[in-house]
């Protein structure tokens, strides 16, 4: 009989084990009711046999099975086949033949048990005492991307609870990967079986939020509800396995200024980069695990975006209200939206398509008139990104056969200017007025700071950005953000109305993140930020309530002061389309990037390439 060793692994009585140098935990569930009769140890397969009237087990069958279950299913092992169940029907009404038999022998199969019991979801398992017990294959949080690791839900109703299994050196926590054979086989959903990480400012069913602050985690008790983005892929099957660390209130943060818990480890380049921001954390575990299909943000200005380009994947802003922003924690609710960070552009499009509320999007796809090349946003970018850039625009404006129009909004501006400008420039007219989101930014938090007064007799700790920046929002009224944010509301009429008219009423506009230059974790974070005033490019998506995709197009070497050798950044470009085009421009970039012969799947560790 096959050994399978196990320790106490905390008071709920689970068991840890390994399994192919691979570590294993095996919960007490529901699944404990199921009864075998079978050696008290093993590991063991459930295979769901065909509903026929004589269902026939053949090698063949088996041979596909099994090879299903490897190709699809990271956490099954073939040493899962010492035991198998055949779930179904009794042995009796089986046929099972010999060469079934002899397939399995080869295997290391040592028994074979035929039931009927409801509910039995196939995959692997642990036998204990004769009782079958889920498995859930355990792998380590190395580059310290969340706050909390979570349990798999038996139910979508169920609250979520934290996984207190450390690492093989318990200097990480474990997350607690469910097998996605019996996670697909309980939910007849596409998006079943995904497993996803969610940014911690978005609210899950029984734990508590911290928005990367320790005063805010302490003040609020767990959450009696989840975000209603979040229980949508809950009830279709999607797992969440923890939650990610951000920027603290999703304000602009580099490593160093990570105060009360430790930014994430970018694996990009000499692995001592910035991860980006604000949803550092959710990019960096896209970037670092391969059994990581996507993960969740959340977006105000850039912060999907931008740590896309510090991590090499790919990253979704959706079209403004495409996504329930409801169990989000606010930033500023006039641009706050949910996004989506992946590796793969296609599973990224397909998750989108079951995800974002459809009433939004476009309900018939119109070809992509033009190319806008903003030359005032690229003016700031190094030369060489630049160009590197500008070539991938090219390409998309040959394979669309489509215009390719360098335009400055500034000068536009200067040319047709509204009425409302009164003869400013644009840059007199709008550079202020981006600041009044701090206004929302810092009275979001009114109820956070009197709770926190009420319960500990003091203001809360905040780290200094947010600091200069509550400090800043203090000095505006109310009517001060209203004539600001009046202003922002006349350039999204202008842009929409000036720029974006004729053959560029559904332009592709390709834009600039920031130049990629090295910026260690040890570094004082003393450049200018945001990149540029105004409207930036980091800006225009959210003001026009458009979709933008972060695209991955290249790579930029730097000598890293690390490790002493020529090191490796991502080149990502920023793509934005019409409100409402969300699936059209993933369908696009997925095309151009295909016929341009550019990955449209970046890998995990270095290098997005390999």
């Amino acid at each position: 009989m096959t050994e399978i060793p196990t320790a106490a692994a905390g008071p709920d009585g689970g068991h840890v084990f390994s399994v192919s140098e691979a570590r294993y935990f095996a919960p007490i569930t529901n699944s404990d009711s199921f009864h075998l009769h079978a050696h008290d140890s093993s590991l063991a397969s459930v295979f769901a046999l065909p509903q026929v009237e004589k269902p026939r087990v053949t090698a063949d069958w088996l041979r596909a099975l099994v090879q299903e279950y490897e190709n699809t299913d990271d956490v099954f092992d073939k040493a899962f086949l010492a035991t198998v169940v055949f779930h179904g029907a009794v042995a009796d009404d089986v046929e099972f033949t010999s060469d079934a038999r002899e397939y399995l022998l080869k295997l290391g199969n040592e028994q074979v048990v035929f039931v009927t019991l409801p509910d039995l979801l196939p995959g692997p398992y642990l036998v204990i005492g004769g009782k079958l017990r889920d498995v859930w294959k355990l792998v380590d949080d190395s580059n310290g991307t969340c706050m909390t690791t979570l349990k798999p839900q038996s139910n979508p109703s169920d609250a979520f609870e934290s996984f207190q299994v450390c690492g093989v050196d318990s200097q990480f926590p474990s997350f607690a990967l469910r097998s996605r054979i019996k996670t697909r086989a309980a939910f007849k959903s596409p998006l079943a079986g995904l497993r996803i990480l969610v940014k911690d400012n978005i609210h899950l069913k029984g734990t508590k939020t911290s928005v990367g602050n320790r005063a805010f985690y302490n003040t609020y008790p767990p959450r009696q509800e989840s975000a209603q983005c979040i229980q949508k892929l809950v009830d279709q099957g999607v797992v969440v396995a923890g939650k990610t660390k951000m920027n603290s209130f999703g304000n602009w943060e580099e490593p160093l200024e990570y105060i009360d818990y430790q930014a994430p480890w970018n694996p990009r380049g000499d692995r001592y980069q910035s991860p980006g921001g604000s949803s550092s954390g959710s990019a960096v575990a896209v970037a670092a695990y391969d059994w990581l299909d996507l993960a969740i943000g959340t977006d105000t200005w850039a912060s999907v975006t931008r740590p896309a380009l510090w991590c090499g994947c790919f990253g979704l802003r959706p079209t403004f209200g495409a996504v329930s922003a409801h169990g989000v924690e606010p930033y500023c609710q006039k641009w706050d939206t949910v996004g989506i960070l992946a590796r793969d552009l296609q599973k990224c499009r397909d998750f989108a398509a079951e995800w974002l509320d459809t009433n939004v999007l476009d309900k018939e796809t119109k070809p992509f008139s033009a190319v806008i090349w903003p030359t005032d946003y690229w003016s700031i970018i190094d030369p060489a990104q630049t160009a590197a850039a500008r070539d991938f625009a090219k390409t998309t404006t040959k394979i669309l056969g489509v215009a390719f129009e360098e335009v400055s909004f500034e000068a536009l501006w200067a040319k047709f200017s509204p009425p409302e400008a009164h003869g400013l420039s644009l840059g007199e007219f709008i550079n202020k007025a981006t600041m009044a989101q701090c206004y929302d930014a810092y009275h979001n938090c009114d109820d956070f700071v009197k709770k926190h007064r009420e319960q500990f007799g003091r203001a809360p700790y905040i780290s200094p950005p947010n600091q200069r920046m509550w400090n800043f929002a203090k000095t505006l009224s109310k009517e001060d953000r209203d004539g600001y944010f009046a202003k922002i509301d006349i350039y999204e009429g202008w842009f929409r109305d000036t720029v974006l008219s004729g053959q560029n009423s559904n332009a592709l506009i390709i834009m600039p993140l920031e130049s990629m230059t090295p910026r260690y974790r040890d570094q004082s974070p003393t450049f200018k930020r945001p990149p540029q005033d105004g409207i930036n490019a980091l800006a225009l998506a959210p003001v026009m309530k458009s979709p933008v995709l972060a695209v991955p197009i290249s790579e930029v070497s730097y000598d890293s002061s690390i490790t002493g050798q020529t090191e490796n950044l991502p080149l990502v470009v920023a793509v934005m389309g019409m409100p409402g085009t969300d699936l059209a421009l993933m369908d696009t970039m997925h095309m151009i990037l295909r016929k341009a012969k550019l990955p449209t799947t970046v890998k995990t560790g270095k290098r997005m390439y390999g």
